[in-house]
């Protein structure tokens, strides 16, 4: 029995290494690379208490969002050798909890320790950043989760309204310990973890320990089935999502819709309906959560409703994008899934459709989440009465539309580009280049860091520093390869024939469109050493911008090359 779960738990930490060190990173790396771009160098702490608790809390969802789903994905994949253990199946559930809690644990205490080294001062833990109770929360939540997880293969009506209760009145009773006086009263940190809050998540953890090791040993029996209302209700929803007609209206199709409602049920419709729905509720969920923390006027509640939607909405981005880009492989991205590799289409009419569907997804996804937005302010509207929103009304709709097309330009980008990495199908492509960036991104911190703090306490020049040379030749470099990278797809896509001249003519007009927009815009002489540094972040900018064209051509290409592998 050590034996066999000694390799099963090698498998775990094989699949979650990577996605563990992609949620520290960015969890790290991103808000040191908005202190090093944006506040000054000094040690310590010095927003306010507030400030401090929204922080807290921001990074408390987009924490436990990442670690358990780098902790489930590694489970999903070592499900199905654990099915067949000879081991009761009690034993089984309880290490596939406790394996999943220690993970998520210690990437929340490297994390943290993290945090204390570059951000915060000794009294973090006793002042501002409560370890102890969100952790003891986050253990049970885990819990509830696996239980929930083995509870839907055999889902009903009834226990899906029970499953929602629950969840709610967790994140209730967590949310009422930073409101100890009250919804009304002004939030406080979750400082002390009391013995009547201890034994609170303590019977309610052995309570999903015993409920998630019955729902599994049913599951490994076979005996759990969802019911038949459910079922029925699973095939509506299904025809309805996938747009499937009835055999009784089917009309012959040609081979390139037919390709698309395959693809569209094969690899977009799950994404849409979870991503979509997840990111949409948790919009209106945090935002509703933290009103009191933005603050008490309409232009307070929609800079922090504004900041919360695109926090969830980058990661919809790379989430769905993920799913989706995986879709078209078969498992190990050994070779393109049959029916889509032996299509009777060429390659030039083979990827429009597939570039449809991932257009309409996007696009699905984005509109469910700018929903859990407007919703955000109807339920405001409810809670405070119209008398908040004032004269300003106009103003503010012009703002939220500008910042809506803002927001689904970022989405198509990370949305798009990631994708046509992943339909790629080749795995040291899509590691090599993800990795190579994320290790560029790192490097590009760790060596800024450096030099900053060498510029400011060694040289005290007011020539351009070691530091700012650093910056220029970094937005330079990064600028030449993303600008590079796109001429060469295009080139390369054109040369191929799998995109016309008149689509590389297009997209040649606007980026030069867009350039000259750019410049007369954001650009101004340099007169200091400082401007050269401005002008080169304009232009690693517009390189970033550049991107939303770079999928017109990388995914024709991405798509060829993993057809005729």
């Amino acid at each position: 029995m050590n034996s066999a779960f000694y390799t099963t738990t090698r498998l775990f930490l094989k699949r979650a290494w990577v996605g563990a060190l992609l949620a520290v990173g960015t969890l790290v790396l991103g808000p040191l690379l908005y202190r090093i771009v944006f506040e000054s160098p000094q040690s310590g702490v010095s927003a306010g208490s507030q400030e401090l608790l929204s922080l807290h809390i921001f990074y408390l969802v987009c924490s436990w969002i990442f670690f358990l789903a780098v902790g489930f994905y590694a489970i999903q994949g070592s499900q199905k050798i654990c099915m067949g253990l000879p081991v009761r199946s009690t034993a089984i559930a309880t290490w596939m909890m406790l394996v999943t809690v220690s993970l998520v644990v210690l990437l929340q205490l490297v994390t943290n320790g993290a945090y204390r080294v570059l951000f915060f001062d000794q009294h973090w833990l006793s002042e501002y950043w409560p370890l102890l109770g969100p952790l003891l929360f986050l253990v049970t939540l885990i819990l509830v989760s696996h239980a929930i997880y083995w509870g839907v293969y055999a889902v009903s009506f009834t226990r899906a309204f029970c499953w929602t209760v629950s969840i709610v009145g967790l994140f209730w009773w967590f949310i009422s310990r930073y409101f100890p006086n009250g919804f009304r009263a002004d939030a406080v940190s979750w400082k002390h973890v009391t013995l009547e809050e201890f034994f609170t998540l303590f019977i309610v953890s052995i309570a999903a320990w015993y409920w998630g090791t019955r729902e599994f040993a049913n599951v490994r029996s076979g005996i759990a089935v969802p019911s038949t209302h459910w079922q029925a209700m699973h095939r509506w929803w299904d025809s309805l999502m996938s747009g499937a007609v009835s055999e009784s209206n089917a009309v012959p199709a040609s081979v390139r819709s037919s390709l698309a409602r395959l693809h569209w049920r094969d690899s977009c419709q799950r994404a849409v309906i979870v991503y979509g729905t997840l990111f949409g509720i948790t919009v209106l969920v945090v935002n509703l959560a933290m009103r009191q923390a933005f603050g008490s006027t309409l232009h307070q509640y929609l800079d922090g409703f504004l900041a919360i939607t695109l926090a969830f909405s980058v990661i919809a981005a790379v989430l769905s994008g993920i799913q989706i880009g995986e879709g078209i492989c078969a498992p190990g991205r050994t070779e393109m899934k049959r029916f889509l590799a032996t299509a009777p289409l060429s390659d030039c009419d083979f990827y429009q459709p597939l570039f449809l569907n991932l257009f309409r997804a996007m696009v699905s996804i984005f509109l469910m989440i700018q929903l859990g937005l407007f919703f955000s302010f109807v339920t405001l509207l409810l809670l405070d009465g119209a008398a908040i929103f004032n004269a300003d009304l106009a103003v503010l709709s012009g703002i939220i539309l500008r910042y809506a097309v803002y927001y689904l330009v970022c989405f198509w980008i990370i949305n798009a580009n990631l994708i046509s990495i992943f339909w790629t199908g080749r795995t040291w492509f899509i590691y090599g280049l993800i990795g190579g960036g994320l290790g560029l991104f790192g490097l590009f911190i760790a060596f800024g860091a450096f030099l900053e703090h060498y510029s400011i306490h060694h040289l005290g020049s007011r020539d351009i520093s070691p530091f700012m040379s650093f910056l220029i030749f970094a937005f330079l470099s990064g600028s030449l390869l993303l600008l590079g990278g796109t001429a060469l797809a295009y080139v390369t896509a054109c040369r191929k024939k799998l995109i016309q001249v008149s689509t590389c003519l297009i997209a040649f007009v606007l980026w030069v469109i867009g350039v000259s927009l750019a410049c007369y815009f954001l650009c101004s002489p340099p007169t200091r050493p400082n401007h050269v540094v401005d002008l080169s972040a304009i232009l690693f900018f517009v390189s970033l911008c550049t991107q939303f064209l770079t999928p017109f051509a990388s995914i024709p290409l991405a798509l060829s090359w993993n057809r005729h592998r």
